[in-house]
């Protein structure tokens, strides 16, 4: 399957060019229709202006009469500009272009209009006025009421708004050519944090975990929440992956040392002729060997499922009564109890349920339990509380025995890990039972800590979310 491949850098440019094309046509739209306006305006302003010179031009003829007429002499007209010019006896004075149009046009109230002549569009202006010719003389002179129409191409309008147009989108061009380039360069000038991030943790390997973030990433206020989470997460991985490796060695271990015990004593066996009751002493302590073995299998296999996800198959987490399991725990280590003269004392305070199955809450009572047997000294007691803190249910086991060395406080929950004698071989331990019990623990989601009791011994707190559950509720009400 081929992965497609994805360019920040490309996608930046792409989507600020966008942007700026964008904001280019809407820049454009605006300037046409700001140029446009002001072109209009000195396009009416000069057919206004040409409308009043020929207002203007309008003389007395200098005959008998009181005719007047039409003088273009210094009057300059523009280019394919149509107009005429009557007055009140509707007597042309001048004209130029369609006559019957420009005399319907005549018609028309004082102000602007376009019209189409041909293919070719024409704004037009109408002036009616009145024009007083010798105002010398004595009675004042005489006035003549005189009607205009001028008009000329609009084309020209457009035309200078078009070569404004054309420079701004050059210009335009120009700078997105400039901004493009630049805007490349600085993005990958800018992105190279990100590569340096990534050429650091490419040299990770399973033989190299050192991860120093680059400080250009660290710098940088986007990568630097990235930098801390590979920094973070490569150590757990890290330790994960030791505690694997060191688990795989210790169980290796483990399982060798007892097989190498059954193997010793089968060949012990096998040199000589034996007595029957020689071969039954030793067949003996080879099924107890083997006993041994298997307990440790079993206790991997416990360990293995645990540290999986769990697979709830209905999507319904599984509950149970933690009383019920302390309870149980308790009626199991009763002849051990019995035989290290041990008082136990339980009290319980809480029938809550949590997010267990009822195999593994008797597990982890068990363990903490007979935990803290083998830790008391004899004629001792062990007290066991099971109480409601808001929303967790809380199980302490105290003992007043020897207690947790330092040096051994942060190894309790690692597997094979044997601190003193009570948890040797020689006790039948295989140095699992705390480490069952944290994986139990953590897939409750609680914890478990282990801690030194201020009138002496070890104190075991088990804290765990509290399941409402009313099938739990009405069976502990039974």
């Amino acid at each position: 399957m081929t992965i497609r491949s994805i360019s920040i850098t490309r996608r930046l440019v792409i989507s600020v060019l966008l942007l700026e094309l964008l904001t280019a046509f809407a820049l454009i739209v605006a300037v046409t229709v700001h140029e446009h306006h002001i072109e209009l305006k000195a396009f009416d302003a000069t057919v206004t202006g040409t409308a009043e010179t020929l207002m203007g031009a309008v003389q007395d003829a200098e005959d008998q009469g009181d005719n007047v007429m039409l003088d273009l002499r210094g009057v300059q007209l523009s280019n394919n500009a149509l107009y005429r010019v009557e007055d009140e006896r509707g007597q042309v004075l001048g004209s130029f272009g369609d006559s019957a149009m420009l005399s319907r046009a005549l018609l028309n109230p004082p102000g602007f209009f376009e019209a189409k002549i041909g293919h070719v569009g024409y704004r037009f202006f109408v002036l009616h006025g009145v024009r007083t010719i010798d105002p010398g003389q004595a009675n004042g002179g005489v006035s003549h009421s005189i009607s205009i129409v001028y008009g000329i191409p609009v084309r020209r309008v457009w035309h200078e708004v078009i070569e404004s147009i054309r420079f701004f989108a050059l210009a335009t061009a120009l700078l997105l050519s400039i901004t493009t380039i630049l805007m490349v360069l600085l993005v990958r000038r800018h992105l190279a944090p990100v590569h340096e991030l990534a050429h650091e943790a490419d040299r990770i390997s399973s033989r190299n975990w050192q991860f120093d973030a680059p400080a250009s990433a660290k710098e940088t206020v986007e990568l630097r929440p990235l930098a801390k989470a590979l920094e973070s997460a490569l150590m757990r991985v890290q330790l994960s992956f030791e505690q694997q490796k060191r688990f795989t060695s210790d169980a290796a271990h483990e399982l060798k040392t007892d097989v190498a015990i059954v193997k010793s004593s089968l060949q012990l066996l096998s040199m000589r002729k034996r007595t029957v009751d020689e071969y039954s002493e030793g067949l003996a302590l080879s099924l107890d060997d083997f006993t041994r073995l298997e307990s440790t299998v079993e206790k991997l296999l416990t360990l293995a499922r645990l540290e999986q996800p769990a697979d709830r198959a209905d999507g319904a987490p599984s509950t149970c009564s933690l009383r019920k399991a302390v309870e149980e725990a308790v009626h199991q280590s009763k002849p051990f109890a019995e035989l290290k003269m041990i008082e136990v004392i339980v009290e319980v305070r809480d029938t809550a349920a949590i997010s267990l199955d009822g195999r593994d809450a008797l597990l982890l009572c068990s363990n903490i339990l007979v935990n803290a047997l083998q830790h008391s000294h004899e004629r001792e007691k062990v007290c066991v509380k099971l109480v409601r803190r808001d929303a967790d249910v809380v199980l302490t086991v105290q003992d007043w025995g020897e207690g947790i060395s330092e040096e051994d406080r942060p190894y309790l929950f690692d597997p094979f890990y044997r601190g003193d004698i009570s948890r040797s071989r020689k006790s039948g331990s295989t140095g699992l039972g705390l480490s069952i019990c944290k994986a139990i623990c953590t897939r409750g989601g609680g914890s478990i800590e282990i801690s030194n009791h201020p009138a002496g011994g070890a104190l075991v707190t088990v804290i765990l979310p509290a399941s409402d559950s009313t099938s739990i509720s009405k069976e502990l009400s039974a």
